[in-house]
């Protein structure tokens, strides 16, 4: 591949390709199978050919966040930049004290994003709010800061165009359109219900509103429309979020414009290249690919709807390394009806790009053992597989599906064949049934493309007790079960997990257990950030059960024929599920009992938050008043504080580390910043604007004395808020879509 001095930046690209892209036409057409239509109305074919694009991060310094933040008048301090790495990079933050006000910038990819901490999450008023007013006041900010031109392009400074568009702004002097938007913008919602009357109507109110402004490349395409090409997933957006759109006196990130509480630009800065044109894999086959998969997962299913995906070019969350950008289908609010349920899946997310001789990305292959294979616990086992194509050379590495390392990244100079021998596959048990075990291939190439193979294995027994090895080395709890007599562990371990504990239950893997790889590949390092998260601020592993081993009764309350207070989610603090969801319940990987776990049956009382990473658990939106499937979790308050998930459907991405990176008590300059850290709610609803992750939705029961909605992660050594009972109110905040 050329390097990139060889070759313009895109900004200097744009006039020429945007004539030449118009005029021949981005997709190129080689061959004529069956037209496939995307939601957003792009005109794909087979063997057609779409641009693919290296990207790079700039520079940053402190000295450049400080400059940065400088665009907010209520952020920059002459106090200094404090700076941390994190996942591998450095970041830096700017915290002003005066103001509870933060901006934090990513050495990974010069994305940023800022925030009143005072402001963020508000359940009441700070003024009226009007859409159209804050489609223009995201409008003003950005262009009054140098972050827009008035032709609506961004900028990576006043001077320097990124080559990146959003619709045109007139100067932002359009009149807005309730009918016809130019920037999506939604309501921010709250409700207050008392406890005496748990069926009847609540009081609601607006409290804010959040404005996204849709990203596209400046380029021109070939089809019906001449539609720009979308930028999308946890990188690819730039969201506002605003307390009021009145010319008060309202805290406001910046005095440009009032009530501004938050702002997500993890595309700001990035430079791109576009490096050449790629052939697609036929659309119409990987769409047949996801039924197929989603009807393997649910054969009992009497209805399955798979709307039509959209193209965009995803990019990553702003905190990670990207090298290359590259073209996307993601289906989303897929829906499958079992039993009189409709199950939401997570966002499934294909690489348009076809692998392969001329494609994108190498080309990965497990050949052997085939899928199903048995094998003793603790016995070697050998896996081969092929690595082609793509661009050389290779980082590979072997790793178990939940993302623990079977080996080292190790280079492969050219295609070719590797080799893994391992006795150290992990078998975890509950109740004496093993779950299949799974090996991934994971192959990097020399362009940065990323693709990968799975293999699933079934343990030749089924031990009583067996721990898993490598979770066991990560602070897993062991199986189901009394801890073995020769364990005692001491008072100090016992204070602590009785104090500190989490749980996580994350499924990945619908059945056919294996089949095709993860079904949502994000879950794996969603529930892993989480986990990690948690271990590294001092709290005590519970359990980790997912997929097979994650159960519809783990969630049931004991007093109705369920497990939650054996081997359940009601002996943890804090439990983090991750995987589909539905309105008001939860889709399970596992058939035992159930894969439908309804929250009506839900009866915690040690657990005291829980955080749903899927669709529509806690759903508000398209009810009726009174029937609303949020309030199917009432019961679920005799001791628990606060249960947090989506409104809407949920993208498929890694969600709780940066969830619990928000909760937790920050430090800048050595010291800890109290005023800085986010409660619960603050952080759940942050993580979910930063990431574009979708509509979030919070839950929570009040007493007369103690008001959860003021809840922190409690550092160790801290003790845990009192509960709220006898509950007194139930109160929900949701975000609309």
């Amino acid at each position: 591949m050329p390097s990139r001095s060889s070759r313009p930046p895109l900004r200097m690209l744009l006039p020429a390709m945007a004539l030449v892209l118009t005029l021949s036409g981005v997709l190129t057409a080689r061959s004529a199978p069956p037209p496939f239509v995307t939601a957003n109305n792009f005109v794909l074919q087979q063997g057609q050919t779409l641009p693919v694009f290296q990207v790079t991060a700039p520079s940053v310094t402190g000295e450049s966040t400080s400059d940065l933040s400088q665009r907010f008048s209520a952020i920059y301090d002459r106090q200094g930049v404090a700076s941390e790495s994190y996942l591998g990079n450095l970041r830096f933050t700017v915290p002003n004290t005066d103001t509870t006000s933060l901006l934090t910038r990513y050495g990974a990819s010069g994305g940023f994003y800022a925030f009143n901490v005072s402001e963020l999450g508000r359940e009441s008023p700070r003024g009226a709010i009007d859409r159209g007013q804050a489609e223009l006041l995201a409008c003003q900010f950005l262009l009054d800061n140098g972050f827009i031109d008035t032709q609506g392009r961004l900028l990576n400074n006043p001077q320097l165009l990124q080559g990146v568009a959003t619709p045109n702004p007139q100067g932002c002097t359009f009149n807005p359109d309730p009918q016809n938007t130019l920037y999506e913008t939604n309501l921010i919602r709250a409700a207050t219900l008392s406890a005496s009357n748990p069926s009847g109507p609540a009081t609601e109110q607006t409290v804010g509103a959040v404005v996204r402004v849709p990203m596209s490349l400046d380029l021109f395409v070939g089809n019906p429309n001449g539609t720009p090409l979308p930028l999308g997933g946890a990188g690819g957006h730039l969201s506002l979020l605003f307390t009021t759109t009145d010319q008060g006196d309202a805290p406001s990130l910046d005095s440009s414009v009032p009530g501004l509480a938050a702002v997500a630009m993890p595309f700001f800065s990035r430079e791109l290249e576009l490096t050449r044109e790629v052939p697609i894999a036929d659309p119409n086959a990987l769409r047949a690919q996801v039924e197929q998969r989603v009807a393997e997962s649910y054969p009992d299913a009497t209805t399955i709807n798979v709307p039509q995906p959209e193209l965009y070019y995803n990019v990553l969350d702003a905190s990670v390394v990207q090298q290359v950008m590259e073209p996307v289908l993601g289906f989303e609010g897929i829906e499958v009806t079992v039993n009189g349920e409709t199950i939401i899946l997570r966002d499934i997310v294909v690489p348009l790009a076809e692998s392969g001789p001329g494609g994108l990305g190498p080309v990965v292959t497990i050949t052997t053992p085939n899928s199903g294979t048995r094998f003793a616990p603790g016995a070697s086992v050998t896996f081969q597989a092929t690595i082609s194509d793509g661009t050389v050379p290779y980082t590979y590495q072997w790793l178990t599906g939940d993302d623990e390392a079977l080996s080292a990244p190790t280079t492969l100079p050219a295609a070719g064949t590797v080799e893994l021998t391992t006795s150290n596959l992990p078998v975890l048990s509950k109740a004496g049934a093993p779950d299949p075990v799974s090996v991934v291939l994971r192959v990097t190439d020399g362009e940065g493309v990323i693709r990968e193979a799975q293999v699933s294995l079934s343990p030749a027994v089924a031990p009583s007790r067996y721990l898993p090895l490598l979770r066991a080395s990560s602070g897993a709890a062991p199986a189901a079960g009394p801890p073995a007599t020769d364990v005692v562990p001491s008072a100090d371990a016992i204070l602590t997990q009785a104090t500190y504990r989490f749980g996580i239950e994350a499924n990945w893997d619908y059945p056919p257990a294996g089949a095709g790889g993860a079904d949502l590949p994000g879950v794996v390092p969603d529930a892993n950030g989480f986990r990690s998260g948690m271990l590294s601020y001092g709290y005590t592993q519970r359990f980790y059960w997912s997929n097979s081993a994650a159960w519809e009764r783990d969630w049931r309350d004991c007093g109705l024929s369920g497990s939650d207070c054996s081997y359940g989610v009601d002996r943890a603090d804090f439990v983090y599920y991750a995987g589909h969801g539905g309105a008001g319940g939860l889709a399970m990987a596992s058939n035992i009992d159930s894969t439908w776990f309804a929250g009506s049956n839900a009866r915690y009382q040690t657990l005291r938050w829980a955080g749903f990473a899927s669709c529509q658990t806690l759903r508000v939106q398209g009810y009726p008043a009174g029937s609303e499937p949020i309030r199917n979790w009432f019961g679920a308050f005799q001791g628990a504080h606060m249960l947090l998930g989506f409104n809407s459907n949920m993208a498929d991405l890694a969600f709780g580390g940066p969830l619990v990176n928000n909760m937790r008590m920050p430090s800048f300059f050595g010291i800890d910043f109290p005023w800085a850290q986010q409660t619960i709610a603050q952080a759940w609803v942050k993580t979910a604007f930063d990431l574009n992750a979708g509509a979030p939705a919070y839950i929570y029961a009040r007493s007369p004395t103690v008001n959860p909605v003021n809840d922190k992660l409690p550092k160790p050594g801290q003790p845990m808020p009192p509960r709220p009972l006898p509950v007194s109110s139930y109160h929900w905040v949701w975000w609309e879509f």
